[in-house]
């Protein structure tokens, strides 16, 4: 059966790092992304850097406006124990829609709204462990 798509849901993106980059131990480190939706505005976005069991808030960089990408950053203290990391972004818009936490899976391959993670790592490339 198909089906209308409508509006464009509430998303954010990471953009930095990419997946499976190494990041140095105990330092700070600049996450970044960008967030949109239909036909409101991005009013926040939260980040997780551990697979979302905690969120903070990002600041965003841009002025609210409708139909318009609004990119925002986090400074991360990256953990002293090295290992793999997964992050998460996810915005709420202005009338309070928060970005959903998994896909629907009546949208087949469409409408991919949900936080996708991105895995990093910390510490040393060599000492990856599965």
């Amino acid at each position: 059966m198909r089906r209308a798509l409508g509006e464009m849901k509430v998303k954010s993106e990471i953009a930095r790092p990419q997946v499976y980059e190494t990041l140095e131990p105990n330092q700070i480190y600049t996450i970044s992304g960008a967030a949109w939706t239909g036909e409101t505005e991005v009013v926040g976005v939260a980040v997780s850097t551990d697979g979302g069991h905690t969120w903070s808030d990002a600041q965003l960089l841009d002025p609210a406006r409708r139909h318009a990408w609004r990119r925002w950053t986090l400074d991360w203290m990256t953990p002293a124990r090295p290992g793999r990391y997964v992050l998460l972004a996810r915005a709420t818009d202005a009338n309070g829609n928060v970005q959903a936490e998994t896909h629907d899976p009546n949208y087949g391959g469409y409408v991919i709204n949900h936080p996708l993670p991105i895995e990093v790592f910390v510490g040393n490339p060599a000492t990856r462990s599965a």
